[in-house]
């Protein structure tokens, strides 16, 4: 091998490697400003749940989106899951939290996932008793066209016996007036 075809070889190598850890440096900055971004998101959705504000909380869905959790029967695209959001509001005893422990970016940066646990309170429709579960989720998140970030899958499944009952709170009782 000639030392011009070294030299230029030696050149073209640290080129690529120079090359590659830019593109790595770009996608680790991009997969901070996707993991804030979600993470604002799930901040907004636990809000929306508690506002029961059904428009909101099926902003966070693409119009595919599929959305399981335990106790509805899978709901695939934005009619059914905005039939399922509206069957479980109509409780006045729902209510749902949840919080990621994980998320993952793609390194093409146009998808993510979310990784986390939930607690719900709902009535029982056979029971007509609150109950509470918790379990885990993941939702898979894809990048819009407008650079939102929007869930495409929704899962969530309730741990092992993790359905009890609410304790019912004490009922109040009056105090004795006493006169001194």
């Amino acid at each position: 091998m000639r030392r011009c075809d070294y030299v230029g070889m030696l050149g073209a190598c640290a080129l690529a490697v120079s090359l590659g850890a830019c593109t790595k440096a770009a996608n680790s900055t991009g997969a901070a400003d996707v993991t804030q971004a979600i993470q604002a998101d799930e901040k907004k959705w636990n809000a929306d749940f508690k506002s029961k504000d059904l428009e909101a909380l099926l902003s966070h869905y693409s119009d595919d989106a599929y959305f399981v959790a335990p106790g509805v029967k899978p709901a695939s695209g934005s009619t059914e899951i905005r039939k399922t959001y509206a069957d479980g509001m109509s409780d006045q005893n729902f209510a749902i939290t949840f919080a990621s422990d994980k998320i993952d970016v793609s390194g093409s940066g146009d998808m993510a996932y979310a990784r986390g646990r939930f607690t719900e309170k709902f009535t029982d429709p056979k029971t007509e008793q609150v109950m509470t579960d918790s379990g885990s989720y993941v939702t898979v998140y894809k990048k819009q066209s407008d650079g939102s970030w929007k869930a495409v899958e929704d899962f969530a499944a309730a741990d092992p016996d993790s359905t009890k009952p609410v304790e019912p709170g004490r009922t109040a009782t009056r105090a004795k007036m006493v006169s001194f």
